[in-house]
């Protein structure tokens, strides 16, 4: 395995390169690169596996090389982005929709070890460069606007799925169901709480439990009395007492351009 650390502090580069050193022995090869420029010509020159990409640069951002070797076709490697806690939300959410890992400064070993390893096993099952093209996409429309979300499964794979073809996500442990409107049931790799994050923040999901988040699109009844959440594809999910009334309130001031509200409503008891 070849990985190139693109990060402009030399000494917080030398920092990665000694725990990816010591943490993980597979990888055989550490490159570096200060600027976007010697990043970009060690990339059309070398083979990498693996890039971490710092996304603040002089000069730019990582994603703005990113998004030259896209055009180019030359994204054949995982990518792992390093950032500071101050990050904007707009990008942490961008590679959250596109479940692509990244790190905080300082970094935790233990997450570092996750994120490599995932990305070596990925780089060993597929070249493709699907979730960067999908990242890149996400960057460039406003507000994270959208219709998909990136799945890392728990068997490996990465899945696509349409916002609209999920009825909730319900928690497993430290892993997220997905439930689908045709029946499937899938299973992520990521806690209901790193989705959270980011999917409330769209108008038609909302957290109607501690392990549930419902897609209110899909709903298509709410027994207020029982507190019950019968979904269009006949499955169901309780709502937490504590949720009931501001869920209802939800509800209540939901798009009754949708259709939906007014046929939501009709089946309020209570």
């Amino acid at each position: 395995m070849e990985v190139l650390i693109v990060e402009d502090i030399i000494a917080t580069s030398n920092l990665i390169k000694n725990r990816i050193e010591t943490l993980i022995p597979v990888v055989k090869e550490i490159h570096q690169a200060f600027t976007l420029e010697d990043a970009e010509t060690k990339i059309l020159s070398g083979n990498f596996d693996i890039i971490f990409w710092d996304v603040n640069m002089p000069k730019g951002t990582s994603f703005d090389l990113l998004k030259k070797l896209s055009l180019e076709n030359k994204v054949t490697f995982e990518s792992i982005f390093v950032t500071g806690e101050k990050e904007s939300t707009y990008v942490i959410n961008a590679l959250k929709f596109s479940a692509i890992d990244y790190l905080y400064k300082p970094l935790d070993d233990d997450e570092l070890m996750v994120a490599t390893i995932k990305a070596i096993d990925k780089r060993i099952k597929s070249k493709s460069n699907q979730q960067i093209d999908f990242l890149l996409q996400m960057l460039s429309t406003s507000n994270n606007e959208s219709q998909k979300v990136a799945f890392n499964l728990i068997k490996g794979t990465t899945v696509f799925i349409e916002l609209d073809n999920i009825v909730m996500l319900e928690a497993d442990g430290v892993i997220t169901d997905i439930h689908l409107n045709d029946q499937t049931i899938l299973h992520a790799s990521k806690n209901l709480g790193f989705y959270k994050s980011f999917l409330l923040e769209k108008d038609n999901f909302f957290q109607v439990s501690h392990a549930v988040i419902a897609n209110v699109k899909e709903v298509e009844a709410f027994d207020n009395k029982n507190l019950i959440i019968k979904f269009k594809n006949g499955t169901s999910t309780s709502v937490s007492r504590r949720r009931a009334k501001e869920f209802k309130d939800f509800l209540n001031g939901y798009d009754p351009k949708s259709g939906l509200i007014n046929k939501i409503l009709s089946f309020f008891k209570g």
